[in-house]
């Protein structure tokens, strides 16, 4: 019996993830916290514990679209929105020899992952059609960005993704779906239910709804018009991603991170290529 190669490519790099996986673990993350980050203030250790895990939990996702994809380590790789470096900080640790770029709105995150966590920056725009990294990235973490944003800015944000990719580049998008409307009514609160009820109007007939932050949450978001809870259902975003012929859908989940936000991964080559 002969030896498929695409089977043989996967369980080489399965050794070399798992190599690279105990050489993180053996280097640990940098731990330092911005202390002039707001969200960055926990309740107890607890909060501060779940907030290294989500970081550990996009690597957990990362590696499995690789592996999934059995693509190589990838040399570039950019976290937008980086924030105060949640994913940041794991990123420089479990891919030591690749070039990490943290992008954000906010210089002060920007400036923090630079200095303190070993980043290139990227200072990002509100309008992703005005926006250019100024190269390629063979991976894009893109984690709580299109959580927080409305609809007419999603279709920008994946054109810029799209359009930011290597030819071998895949992007891991999180989003808000229908757990969320779960986690309002019986686990905790985004938000006030009347705010929290503008954004459900509309999902069951459009797949989509959105609501801004109240006043005292987006005056700490300044440089943004619209802040707030953008709940999108699975057939919205896919229906989206599927205009762009540049790219191809490569994964969905539900609660694919942290068992609470969901997951697109769209990629390169193109849909129709080779």
């Amino acid at each position: 019996m002969h030896g498929n190669s695409a089977l043989t490519r996967l369980f080489e790099a399965q050794q070399v993830y798992a190599e690279y996986y105990n050489s993180y673990l053996a280097r640990g993350i940098n731990p330092t916290l911005d202390p002039n980050d707001f969200q960055n203030r926990f309740a107890d250790e607890s909060e501060k514990a779940h907030y290294f895990e989500i970081g550990a939990d996009a690597i957990r996702l990362i590696v499995s679209e690789l592996l999934r994809g059995v693509r190589n380590v990838p040399r570039t790789i950019l976290d937008f929105p980086c924030g105060a470096g949640r994913v940041t900080r794991h990123l420089r640790a479990f891919f030591p020899d690749s070039r990490v770029f943290a992008c954000d709105l906010y210089d002060q995150h920007v400036d923090f992952c630079v200095n303190e966590l070993g980043a290139e920056g990227i200072l990002s725009k509100e309008n992703f059609d005005e926006l250019d990294f100024g190269r390629q990235f063979d991976l894009i973490f893109c984690g709580s960005l299109l959580t927080h944003l409305p609809g007419n800015l999603f279709r920008p944000a994946l054109r810029l993704l799209s359009r930011s990719l290597t030819d071998e580049g895949i992007a891991i998008v999180t989003l808000l779906g229908r757990h969320a409307e779960y986690v309002q009514r019986h686990k905790w609160k985004y938000l006030d239910d009347e705010l929290f009820a503008v954004a459900t109007s509309t999902v069951a007939d459009t797949g989509f709804g959105f609501v801004d932050y109240d006043q005292g949450i987006r005056s700490k978001f300044d440089r943004q018009a619209r802040y707030g809870i953008a709940l999108a259902r699975p057939h919205w975003i896919l229906k989206l991603a599927e205009e762009d012929s540049q790219t191809r859908v490569l994964g969905f989940a539900e609660r694919g991170w942290d068992n609470h936000q969901d997951v697109l991964v769209i990629g390169k080559p193109p849909i129709n290529a080779g």
